[in-house]
């Protein structure tokens, strides 16, 4: 990590002596390991998605849901052996998959653990959960170690990004790294019991006043595959947000998550998963409690 270049802010910072713009440094911090329920149900199915939450954040969402450990990098430093013991823990537990939450900026120090608890019989799936901004060059060295990909595509213009997420680039880099993907991991592919083994999901998270431009990623999305199973998320909460916008510090209305499923259901994708408007409550964690998402207990 000397000269950081893992993400596509590339700050060129030497993380062994200062934080890179992802708010951490070299050594590798969790802000917490969870068997998690809140996934799209595939992602979930059976015991849960074994999930580990990475401190740190390429991005400044000002309206970020995870602010204690993204922006203020909140967390316990692991080795890579320690982490693998754990990935290996959750596979014990009966979790369906490895869930690595914002993992781009510690990829140096995630793939020898993985690795590592590959050699000690892990054999679930792992899946890469990311914000959306990602490199091509980083996203191929999951390559033969990540098989399901959740990604967010938060916006369908680079204003927004600007706005919103404090990068210049957002709406470039996430169409790179969504096309790469389906063209390198294709479709969502279930086993016999219904458990996602491979693949790639998209997540929208709908903004109020449709300021994320849904349309705009619902056609982009569209134009690469009908195929591609989108996830389109009501869960905005205005509590929140950091930001001087009035409109942002509302909810989400009714009318405003309905029409951009019915943008969904017009242009015909094959898969479509929705929530419920009561989901910026149920999804809101606490970072600092013993049961984050109000499920299960952590697990670190």
């Amino acid at each position: 990590m000397t000269g950081c270049g893992l993400c596509p802010r590339r700050c060129g910072i030497d993380r062994a002596g200062a934080p890179g713009a992802c708010g951490v440094g070299e050594e590798l911090m969790v802000g917490a390991i969870v068997i998690h329920r809140g996934e799209e149900p595939p992602l979930v199915k059976g015991a849960g998605s074994g999930a580990v939450f990475f401190s740190g954040c390429p991005l400044k969402c000002v309206y970020c849901q995870n602010r204690q450990i993204s922006h203020g990098a909140a967390g316990e430093i692991l080795s890579e052996e320690e982490l693998a013991g754990y990935l290996l823990l959750l596979q014990e537990r009966g979790c369906s998959n490895i869930n690595l939450v914002s993992p781009t900026h510690f990829a140096l120090r995630i793939i020898p653990a993985l690795d590592l608890a590959r050699a000690k019989g892990l054999d679930l799936p792992v899946m890469l959960n990311s914000s959306g901004y990602e490199s091509i060059e980083s996203l191929t060295c999951w390559a033969g170690r990540a098989h399901l990909y959740l990604m967010d595509l938060k916006y369908g213009d680079n204003e927004a990004g600007r706005m919103f997420s404090r990068v210049n680039d957002y709406w470039d880099r996430a169409q790179e790294a969504v096309a790469h993907l389906w063209k390198t991991v294709g479709p969502l592919c279930l086993d016999g019991e219904g458990r996602a083994v491979s693949g790639l999901v998209v997540r929208h998270l709908v903004l109020p006043g449709m300021r994320s431009n849904p349309f705009a990623v619902l056609e982009f999305l569209a134009g690469l595959s009908l195929e591609i199973p989108v996830s389109i998320m009501s869960q905005y909460n205005p509590r929140t947000y950091t930001g001087d916008l009035p409109e942002m510090k509302r909810a989400l209305l009714p009318d405003e998550y309905e029409v951009v499923l019915e943008r969904a259901a017009d242009l015909e994708f094959s898969t479509i998963f929705a929530q419920g408007l009561d989901a910026s409550s149920v999804y809101t964690p606490d970072f600092q409690s013993e049961i984050p998402f109000g499920d299960k207990r952590r697990i670190l």
